[in-house]
């Protein structure tokens, strides 16, 4: 393609020069008509202003053209009352006051993905979402197989998009389906006593979002997720996870945003395998304020302090600090 554009260039300068020599034996003498030389000169602008054949991108490039890539880290802190970094918080309902209250196994860390989109033309991207945590110590409680500086989570797998849109704009649902691959230590080595093998998950995210005002947001997280055990798709192990929270847009780089996030989870309960019946228990309330910040068009960091509602009676072991970060790499 490079020679082909090469080669239209030296035509151009030939049918240039061809022109411009053309011009100059045409040359009037004294009393003739000035329409020859008018003539002339208009084949000599077009020869020159005549574009060059678009170049045609390679199939590499129009991949990478439709290829999105975006970051997004959270932080979680120990809690206020026992800041120790060889626990992270926690709900009261996970920790089970072992080592501590509101203590996790995990150390203070980082949860990250890496997002990969291809916009392939239809209404939603195709996304691969890799995920890994990243640990700041190394708590002698936590799993031995956990227990690395950064250890693999499931990766998932989906679709994400835009379904549905009002007239005005104001009103929007975005919906990302998807599978979670077990691609974590922790899933690869499953195995429980009644419902057998961990083979991967099923998951449906849900943003709905209104614009009330410029400045107004009011938005619902809604997930409900699915632990499949030995290829039976059922709700054996199901997670319901609705998080409604309020933006309002202070300026052009910088929001304040008031989140309330609350889970019900129903965990390896099933008649038809351990003659129990689903009870979907109350495992995770919790209620933060935060300020997103716009540090640079790529970059966005979003603070926030929380508190566990659920964690009575309340005093500094409910609280903890977090950290979103957000790049968008391409």
């Amino acid at each position: 393609m490079k020679r082909f554009f090469l080669l239209t260039l030296i035509l151009g300068a030939l049918v240039t020069a061809q022109a411009f020599g053309q011009t100059k034996s045409l040359t009037p003498k004294a009393g003739a008509k000035k329409q020859t030389i008018k003539k002339v000169t208009t084949t000599e602008v077009a020869a020159e202003t005549k574009p060059a054949e678009p170049v045609s991108k390679s199939s590499f490039d129009k991949f990478y053209d439709r290829l999105s890539i975006g970051y997004f880290g959270s932080v979680t802190t120990p809690t206020f009352e026992k800041w120790d970094s060889n626990n992270a918080a926690i709900s009261p309902e996970f920790s089970g006051g072992d080592p501590c209250r509101n203590c996790d196994t995990y150390s203070l860390n980082i949860w990250s993905q890496v997002n990969f989109g291809y916009n392939y033309g239809g209404t939603m991207k195709f996304n691969v979402i890799p995920r890994f945590t990243t640990f700041f110590d190394s708590p002698s409680n936590q799993s031995a197989g956990e227990r690395g500086m950064v250890i693999l989570e499931d990766a998932l797998v989906g679709f994400s998009g835009v379904v549905f849109s009002s007239s005005d704009k104001k009103f929007n649902w975005w919906m990302r389906p998807g599978v979670r691959l077990p691609t974590s230590h922790a899933t690869r080595h499953y195995d429980h006593a009644d419902f057998g093998k961990l083979t991967y998950g099923l998951e449906w995210l849900n943003v709905l979002s209104y614009d009330f005002n410029p400045a107004w947001q009011l938005s619902l997280v809604f997930q409900d997720r699915y632990w499949i055990f030995e290829n039976r798709y059922n709700a054996s192990r199901n997670r319901l996870y609705t998080a409604p929270y309020i933006s309002y847009t202070v300026n052009d780089t910088t929001k304040v945003q008031l989140y309330y996030e609350n889970m019900l989870e129903n965990n390896k309960r099933w008649e038809s395998i351990n003659g129990k019946k689903p009870v979907y228990y109350n495992v995770w309330q919790n209620a933060y304020i935060g300020v997103a910040k716009d540090v640079t068009p790529k970059l966005n960091l979003f603070p926030y302090i929380s508190a566990f509602v659920n964690d009575v009676p309340f005093s500094m072991r409910s609280f903890w600090a977090g950290l979103w970060v957000t790049y968008s790499i391409k």
